[in-house]
C-alpha cells in the first residue's frame, strides 16, 4: 500500500474538509421571500451590533451551501420552517447573536438528519483536536441516550477515572446547567477545554444515595491512541479505537514491526465499539489487507460527492487469515473497513450487527470566526453496492451476549429520528452461537476474542461451531 498511503490522504480529505469560498458562486440564491422571515425574526431576537450583522449573513451562506450540496434534493422552504419556530419564542433584542444563531441554524439542520449541524468556533476547534488525537479534556467516551449523556467508559490513567466516573452513569448537568436540550456534540464541545481548568459534572448514579452528585474535574491534555497491538500466541491482534489522522501510520508501523519478527499465523482485527472517524483513514486501513477489489464508493447527489476508491496491489500479510470483531458501536468508518473485507472475502466477520452508520460528513469552514457547517453529503456503498445505512453490518457469525447485556438493547442509527433511509438487509448470519461458549480455558480473555481466537483454531465454520462446549 506503499504508494496509495502516500497519495491518498490529500483525496480522500476532500470529503472532511473543504474550503468555504468559491463554491458557493455555483448556488443558486435563496429567494428573498424565503430567507426575509428567518433573517428578520433573527434580528428582532438579538441584541444589535456587528455580531448581529455577522451571522445574520451566515443563514445564506449556509442555506446556500445546503442546498447545493446536501446528500438529497432539499426543500427550502421545509427547512426553514422549524428554524423560524426556534427563534420565534426569543425575547425581543436580549439574546446573544452567536448563540441564537447557532441554535436557529441547528434546528434547521436537525430536520435533515442526525448529523448535519453548524459549528460554532469552539465546537470546531473540538473537531480539529478529535482528528489530531490531541485535546484538552476528560478523558472519557460517552454516548447520547433519551437526551442525557451517558459514561460508556473512562480512559484509562485520565481525569475521569481519577474522578470515579463508571460506566454507566448519566452526565446530566455540566457547571449547573442541565444536559437535557444539548446535543451531544455541544456537551462534548463543553467538557473539553484548556488543560488545568475544571468542570462540574452533575452524575446520576442509580447504585448510589443521593442518585444524583457534582463531581468537579480538572481537564488534561488527552491523547487518543488509535491502535493497540499485540501476540496471542501466533496471532496478531489489532485493536482501532479510532480513525484519526494518525491512524493509518500507527497501523503501518505496527505491521512493519510485527513482520519484523515474523509473519503471524493469523490476524483478529478489533473494532468493537469504533464509533468511526476520518474516511481517507478508513480507505488505508482496508487497503493495507487488500490487493485488488473495490474499497468503497460515495453516492451523492452531485457529481462532485461521487467517488470510488480501489485497492492498490500492495497487500499486507497477503493469504493470511483474517478475523474482524464488530459490536453495535462500531460505526461509520469502522462499518467501512469491515464491509470491505467482507464483502472483499478477504475477512470473516464476528460480533453483533454493526451501528448503521453509512453516510458522510463534509466540514466546510466558513470564515474566520464564522465557525463550520458539517453537512451529509453522500451514502457510502461496500464493494457489493449495498449502504449499511440504518441496516449496518450483519457478522458471519452472530456472538449473541449474555442476556444482562441485552435487557436495554442499545439505540442503532435506525433509531434516530431522520436518519437517512438506507437499503435492503444484508444477508442472515451463517452461524449464530452464545459467545460464552468461547472461554473454555482462557479466562484472561474477553468472550469475542476468544471466539475468534477458537474460529482461527478450527479454521472454519462448521468445524468451529462443531467444537464449542455446549451452551450452560
Amino acid at each position: 500500500m506503499s504508494t496509495f498511503f502516500r497519495t491518498l490522504p490529500a483525496l480522500a480529505a476532500a470529503w472532511l474538509f473543504a474550503a468555504a469560498g468559491a463554491v458557493f458562486a455555483a448556488a443558486a440564491p435563496i429567494p428573498d421571500e424565503l430567507l426575509a422571515p428567518l433573517t428578520s425574526a433573527y434580528m428582532r431576537a438579538v441584541t444589535p451590533g456587528q455580531q448581529a450583522d455577522l451571522h445574520r449573513d451566515l443563514f445564506e451562506t449556509v442555506l446556500r451551501r445546503v442546498h447545493r450540496s446536501y446528500a438529497r434534493e432539499v426543500d427550502v422552504a421545509g427547512l426553514i420552517e422549524p428554524a423560524l419556530k426556534a427563534v420565534a419564542s426569543a425575547e425581543p433584542q436580549t439574546g446573544d447573536p452567536a448563540d441564537v444563531f447557532r441554535k436557529t441554524i441547528n434546528a434547521a439542520l436537525a430536520s435533515l438528519d442526525p448529523h448535519s449541524r453548524y459549528l460554532d468556533p469552539r465546537a470546531q476547534r473540538f473537531q480539529r483536536s478529535a482528528i489530531t488525537g490531541s485535546f484538552g479534556g476528560l478523558g472519557v467516551r460517552v454516548e447520547m441516550v433519551d437526551g442525557l449523556v451517558r459514561v460508556l467508559e473512562p480512559m484509562p490513567n485520565t481525569p475521569a477515572a481519577r474522578a470515579g466516573l463508571q460506566s454507566g452513569d448519566f452526565i446530566v448537568g455540566l457547571d449547573g446547567e442541565p444536559v437535557q436540550g444539548m446535543t451531544l456534540q455541544d456537551a462534548m464541545s463543553r467538557m473539553r477545554g484548556v488543560p488545568g481548568t475544571a468542570i462540574t459534572l452533575t452524575i446520576r448514579r442509580a447504585t448510589r444515595l443521593p442518585a444524583e452528585f457534582d463531581v468537579s474535574v480538572v481537564r488534561e491534555t488527552i491523547r487518543t491512541e488509535p491502535l493497540r497491538w499485540s501476540m496471542q500466541g501466533d496471532v496478531l491482534v489489532l485493536r482501532l479505537a479510532t480513525f484519526n489522522g494518525s491512524t493509518a501510520a500507527a497501523l503501518e508501523k505496527a505491521l512493519d514491526d510485527v513482520t519484523a519478527q515474523g509473519a503471524p499465523r493469523a490476524i483478529v482485527l478489533d473494532l468493537r465499539g469504533n464509533p468511526g472517524g476520518l474516511l481517507n483513514q478508513a480507505v488505508l486501513t482496508a487497503d493495507a489487507f487488500l490487493g485488488a477489489g473495490d474499497i468503497v464508493s460515495l453516492r451523492g447527489r452531485t457529481l462532485a460527492n461521487q467517488r470510488t476508491w480501489r485497492a492498490d496491489a500492495a497487500e499486507h500479510l497477503a493469504g493470511v487469515p483474517m478475523v474482524v470483531l464488530i459490536d453495535g458501536r462500531s460505526a461509520s468508518a469502522a462499518e467501512l473497513v469491515a464491509a470491505a473485507l467482507q464483502e472483499n472475502g478477504r475477512a470473516l466477520v464476528m460480533g453483533q450487527r454493526s451501528f448503521g452508520k453509512g453516510s458522510v460528513q463534509s466540514i466546510v469552514a466558513l470564515g474566520e470566526g464564522k465557525g463550520a457547517l458539517r453537512l451529509t453529503t453522500a451514502l457510502y456503498h461496500g464493494p457489493s453496492g449495498r449502504t449499511v445505512q440504518r441496516t449496518g453490518v450483519e457478522p458471519d457469525i452472530e456472538l449473541i451476549p449474555p442476556l444482562a447485556k441485552t435487557v436495554s438493547p442499545r439505540r442503532r442509527e435506525a433509531d434516530r429520528e431522520r436518519a437517512l433511509p438506507g437499503t435492503d438487509e444484508p444477508p442472515p448470519a451463517k452461524a449464530r452461537i452464545d459467545q460464552s461458549r468461547c472461554a473454555g480455558s482462557r479466562e484472561d480473555l474477553d468472550p469475542g476474542l476468544a471466539c475468534a481466537l477458537a474460529f482461527i483454531e478450527a479454521g472454519e465454520i462448521d468445524r468451529f461451531v462443531a467444537a464449542l462446549p455446549a451452551a450452560q
